[in-house]
């Protein structure tokens, strides 16, 4: 079979080994006599394949005790909603830092958890212009974020994919340093792409493709 290369947005091509490894294990995983399919999320089986991703991500990333990693349904878009669900709270308020099309999403969202909750959300938006004409060029600098010590949390979406803004490329555009408040990271287009410090982040979230 010729292998192709796919340039294309979302998923990357996989290592040969990993794609045979993954069609011999479909039929019978680790020599079970089961589909990977065919097992319970209860078995033991299961629970090996869990504990494994989690220690390889805390591997990769450097992930201290005190933080935890959850492998959660619903994708990132699902997060937009659950992060202010879950962090924020009546009479408080929250900054958003929006560089592009992902970051409106997750406003979107939290616009409406904040007003279920009787909350505030603050927002520092670098697009110029209105509509689909609105355009995203930049991330800003770190003396440019204006961080509120009250707030609840600022987030972020680390690199926006529809318009080529991205944080963390070189020191003029590091990630904002937020002090005591916890700094929310969409980093679904970049995550474990390159090493950073996860102890600067609240939380950290990113969705599968």
């Amino acid at each position: 079979m010729s292998r192709k290369i796919n340039f294309n947005a979302g998923p990357a091509t996989l290592p040969l080994p990993a794609l045979e490894r993954a069609r011999e294990e479909l039929l019978d995983f680790a020599g079970s006599g089961m589909s990977v399919m065919e097992h319970s999320h209860r078995g033991k089986e299961y629970e090996a394949v869990h504990n494994e991703a989690i220690a390889l991500v805390r591997e990769l990333l450097g992930v201290p005790a005190s933080y935890e990693v959850l492998l959660l349904q619903g994708g990132a878009t699902a997060l937009f909603a659950q992060v202010p669900m879950n962090l924020l709270e009546k009479g408080k308020s929250a900054q958003y830092l929006i560089t592009g099309a992902w970051g409106e999403k997750a406003l979107g969202e939290a616009k409406i958890v904040s007003a279920m909750f009787g909350a505030g959300i603050a927002v520092q938006n670098l697009g110029v212009g209105e509509g689909k004409e609105k355009k995203f060029t930049r991330v800003p600098a770190p003396s440019e974020v204006k961080v509120d010590p009250d707030a609840a949390f600022l987030h972020i979406t680390s690199n926006e994919t529809i318009h080529g803004v991205e944080f963390n490329v070189d020191r003029s555009r590091a990630f904002p340093d937020t002090g005591a408040v916890p700094l929310v990271a969409d980093m679904s287009s970049d995550f474990l792409w390159r090493p950073f410090d996860i102890t600067k982040f609240g939380l950290v979230y990113a969705g599968a493709q």
